[in-house]
C-alpha cells in the first residue's frame, strides 16, 4: 500500500508540474513542485529513501521535460533529498520554528544550485539579475509550500514520525 500512494503522489505531482507549472509561469520563474515533494518525502522516509527517490525523479523529470543541462534535475533533487533526510534526524532536537527555517533554506539551497547552473550566464554579466531570479524563483515554491504547510505541515510529520 505504501508503494502504491508513493507512485500515485510521484505521478500526481508530475501531471501537476508539467501541465500547471508553464501556465503559472511569471516572468519565466516557474514554481517547481517536485522539489517539495522530494523534501516532504525525505522527511516522511529518511535520508537514503530522499537521496534514491530525489535522484530517480530528477531523471525522470530530466527525460520527460525539455531539460537543457544534463543531469542539472536529478543532481539538485538528490541535494534536497539529503538535506531534507538531515532534517528528518535532527527534527527532534528542533522547536517549531528553527524547523520551519530550515526547510525553507534547504529550498532556498536547492534553487541557488539550480539558478548557478541555469542562469550562469547572468551570474558574469548582471549578478543583480541573477539574484532577482534565484530569490523570485525561490520564493515562488516557497510560498506553494507555506500554503500546503496549513494542509499537511512539516513539524506534523516530522511528529508523527517521532512517536
Amino acid at each position: 500500500m505504501r508503494w502504491i500512494n508513493i507512485i500515485i503522489s510521484a505521478l500526481a505531482v508530475w501531471f501537476l508540474q508539467l501541465l500547471l507549472s508553464d501556465s503559472l509561469s511569471i516572468n519565466s520563474v516557474r514554481p517547481d513542485f517536485c522539489a517539495i515533494l522530494i523534501l516532504y518525502w525525505s522527511l516522511i522516509y529518511g535520508r537514503t529513501f530522499g537521496i534514491c527517490s530525489g535522484f530517480s525523479f530528477g531523471l525522470f523529470i530530466y527525460l520527460s521535460d525539455s531539460g537543457i543541462f544534463f543531469g542539472l534535475s536529478p543532481l539538485i533533487y538528490t541535494i534536497t533529498g539529503y538535506l531534507g533526510g538531515g532534517l528528518n534526524i535532527n527534527s527532534a532536537r528542533l522547536n517549531p520554528f528553527y524547523t520551519s527555517l530550515t526547510w525553507i533554506l534547504i529550498l532556498f539551497f536547492h534553487f541557488f544550485v539550480y539558478c548557478l547552473i541555469q542562469y550562469q550566464d547572468l551570474w558574469e554579466f548582471n549578478k543583480r539579475i541573477f539574484w532577482g531570479k534565484w530569490f523570485g524563483t525561490a520564493i515562488y515554491t516557497i510560498s506553494f509550500a507555506g500554503v500546503l504547510q496549513f494542509v499537511y505541515p512539516i513539524k506534523g510529520i516530522l511528529n508523527a514520525k517521532s512517536r
